[in-house]
């Protein structure tokens, strides 16, 4: 089930003007910005919402959580309006660290493996839009950050703690036996993994958005939107317009039902 990938070169400027228009990934900032919106659209992470801040420091402390005293993003945003035709070539500086993007290349492609013709999560840039993620400087985002990476290097703690290596270097067996403490339901009743299950949750999410938004991911579960017909619109099928007929008696609104008109 899992493989493991080579790692992408790291592109971490120390200043934004630095930025290039395409980073060494592969990746555009026209497309991460794109990108970005599709992902946005249906992302929320679920954090340990409802708990006392002691619950959740009692839960840390029992995980052992990192403290990473991440400092807040104070960069520019896109605005309301972007331009995604001729985008600034400086939105943010990507502010992962070399460790946390290889750590989150390892992740992604435990998650989503190069499968057949299918890419690995890598292949299609996936970790390269979780830095633009925890880079931008949005609340949502930011809030993310505090979590995500925190529990990238807490997978590497753990993997040191078990077997006195880092997760990038252990085996893939070793890998999963981490990764299965914390990617089931079960881990909601150990205090040790309860904190990092959450986050992970959340970065299966995003990730999981950020794979089927690409191109090809689109592609493999069949979402044909926004492709153009050519000639005519041909309308709903049969079948499609029997059921709406079939809703709109149940509602008691057939006098709304579509009927040709000559």
């Amino acid at each position: 089930m899992l493989e493991s990938k080579s790692m992408i070169k790291t592109y971490q400027p120390s200043d934004k003007s630095e930025q290039p228009e395409i980073n060494e990934g592969g990746l555009s900032r026209r497309q991460a910005l794109k990108w970005m919106g599709v992902v946005a659209a249906g992302v929320t992470m679920p954090m340990l919402s409802g708990c006392e801040d002691v619950a959740i420091s009692a839960v840390k402390l029992a995980g052992r959580w990192p403290d990473l005293n991440l400092q807040p993003i104070t960069g520019e945003g896109y605005g309301k309006d972007p331009n995604l035709i001729t985008p600034p070539r400086s939105l943010w500086p990507l502010t992962m660290t070399s460790k946390q993007r290889e750590l989150a290349v390892h992740v992604c492609d435990i998650l989503y493996p190069r499968e057949g013709d299918m890419p690995s999560a890598s292949q299609l840039n996936v970790p390269e839009l979780l830095d633009e993620w925890v880079s931008a400087p949005y609340p949502n985002n930011q809030a993310d950050r505090q979590e995500l990476l925190p529990g990238l290097i807490w997978l590497d703690e753990e993997s040191e703690r078990r077997f006195a290596k880092s997760f990038t270097d252990i085996s893939v067996a070793e890998q999963a036996s981490i990764i299965n403490d914390i990617a089931y339901k079960e881990a909601e009743s150990d205090p040790r993994y309860l904190y990092m299950a959450k986050v992970f949750d959340g970065l299966r999410t995003l990730v999981t958005i950020a794979y089927f938004a690409s191109p090809e991911g689109t592609k493999e579960i069949g979402y044909i939107g926004n492709t153009p017909i050519a000639g005519d619109y041909p309308g709903p099928t049969p079948e499609a317009m029997a059921h709406l007929d079939e809703m709109l008696r149940d509602l008691g609104l057939t006098d709304h039902a579509y009927s040709e008109r000559g």
